[in-house]
């Protein structure tokens, strides 16, 4: 099997599980807001985001390096020190896990009566944080399922956790245990994952760790730890834009608004996974073109993916703006309706979201990952700061007008830092038809809302249908696609 062929599968396999672990997430989210109230829900969402503000730290970048050097030491058939640096990883967790963990019990009541303001708070970050830190050690696992390149395993861990969640979870809203029930949940998923791909790890990928000697080198720990600290600064960029937006709302507009934010957010997000189908072999195939000097191919690659994601989220967006009202009662309730404004506002910054997602994965595949952390640096300062400018203004709109344009900002810093390595040209005409086609699909699917009568659900069908295929159509006739054009795309998928 080609180079190619085996990237393709690796990422293929990942990208299904990961699909398959997000989905998951969601149902999960979906069900703790149909069974707990909006306080319980905003709390339990605060608290895991205040913790995960904790894990890049936690961790100090120590389980990443797992994905870099067990390849080395399996090509060196080198056991020991396979053995030695999962040990290691697994040392330095205990320790800054164990010490992130007392200071959280420390401060646990201060926490619970000036941050969060709530009672039930104490309980709940208590258990979550036990939950956090047996999850780094899973996370070890994880990333030495990595570097021996068993990429099932490796993203499977998510995937199964999210099943134990939701199992464990509807057993406890069955017993009445209300927010208690998603966080022992955790606590107990969490322990059988470690126990489960631990005897997996063992057993079965590597047989030879019970065989093999653990031996300290400090030239090796030096390495991993030099590796782990870049690893970590990378990380930190992403923990600031991915958290602090949660953990402003709670301070500054309380846990009612952090409920709300956290069914806009994750409902926006997943615009993401549609137009990611398209991006998720391109990182591999990136990095194998690159080092056969290929940029004419990368280039007609790049064009294509900026043109392609945009046809397909366009259409998705609209829907949302148009519906977005009906999403958020049929999923969630009519409580969390409220979030309907922020879900309108992320689902445009997901359009920028999806062409950074194309410009990252290039960066990492021509091996430029410190292009990725300047955007994100860059992109979550502006968010740190226009989240406490706005949120105390604004509430969850505020948080979601400075996240969409986070993703904007990371858009065009990418777009920009792009045209440094490959000449590539955007296709604005195509984009500009791409909108006209869209607003029309709004129009007719306001006129179609309009004239219509029927049962909710029968006239949402309905009309997506008869505007989707009148989205289709404009396509074709402003010639954004023609039937050449995608003949040729089958041909080469089929090859």
């Amino acid at each position: 099997m080609s180079y190619t062929k085996l990237a393709v599968k690796g990422a293929a396999t990942v990208f299904i599980i990961s699909i398959l672990a997000a989905f998951l997430g969601y149902v999960a989210r979906f069900i703790l807001a149909r069974n707990l109230t909006l306080e319980e829900f905003g709390l339990f969402y605060s608290v895991f985001a205040f913790l995960g503000m904790f894990g890049v730290f936690k961790s100090l970048g120590f389980d990443r390096a797992l994905a870099k050097f067990i390849p080395e030491f399996v090509h060196k058939k080198n056991y020991d020190q396979i053995k030695s640096s999962i040990i290691y990883v697994s040392a330095i967790q205990l320790l800054t896990n164990t010490i992130v963990i007392i200071g959280i019990y420390l401060f646990s009541a201060y926490l619970s009566q000036n941050f969060f303001r709530s009672p039930q708070a104490g309980i709940v970050l208590k258990l979550m944080a036990i939950a956090f830190f047996l999850d780094s050690f899973a996370l070890v696992l994880k990333f030495a399922f990595q570097g021996f390149k068993k990429m099932a395993y490796f993203a499977g861990i998510d995937a199964v956790k999210m099943l134990l969640v939701i199992a464990i979870t509807l057993v406890g809203v069955g017993m009445n245990y209300g927010i208690l029930g998603p966080v022992i949940a955790y606590v107990i998923s969490t322990i059988i994952i470690i126990l489960v791909f631990g005897f997996i790890l063992i057993k079965k990928i590597f047989p030879s760790f019970l065989k093999s000697k653990f031996v300290y080198e400090g030239k090796l720990m030096k390495e991993i730890s030099r590796y782990s600290i870049f690893a970590m600064s990378g990380g930190v960029g992403m923990v600031i834009l991915g958290y602090t937006d949660t953990i402003l709302l709670t301070y500054f507009s309380g846990l009612t608004s952090v409920a709300l934010y956290n069914v806009a957010l994750p409902t926006a997000k997943v615009l993401m996974y549609f137009p990611r189908s398209i991006t998720g072999i391109l990182l591999p195939l990136i990095s194998e073109l690159w080092a056969k000097k290929e940029k004419a191919l990368i280039r007609e690659g790049i064009e294509s993916l900026y043109k392609y994601t945009i046809i397909i989220i366009i259409p998705l967006v609209f829907m949302i703006l148009s519906f977005s009202d009906l999403i958020i009662n049929i999923l969630f309730g009519e409580e969390y309706v409220l979030a309907s404004n922020a879900l309108k506002v992320l689902s445009i910054g997901m359009i920028f979201a999806v062409l950074y997602a194309v410009n990252i994965d290039f960066f990492l595949g021509i091996g430029k990952p410190e292009v990725n952390s300047l955007i994100v640096y860059s992109a979550a300062l502006f968010n740190l700061v226009a989240n406490f400018i706005m949120i105390p203004v604004w509430g969850i709109m505020g948080a979601a007008i400075s996240t969409t344009v986070s993703y904007f900002i990371m858009m065009a810093i990418g777009v920009a830092k792009i045209r440094k390595y490959i000449k590539i040209k955007f296709p604005v005409k195509i984009w500009v038809k791409t909108s006209i086609a869209g607003v029309i699909f709004v129009f007719v699917i306001l006129f179609l809302k309009w004239v219509l009568a029927l049962n909710a659900w029968i006239e949402a069908v309905l009309v997506l249908a008869i505007a989707g295929l009148a989205y289709l159509a404009l396509l074709f006739l402003l010639k954004v696609v023609d039937i050449d054009e995608l003949k040729i795309i089958y041909n080469r998928i089929s090859r």
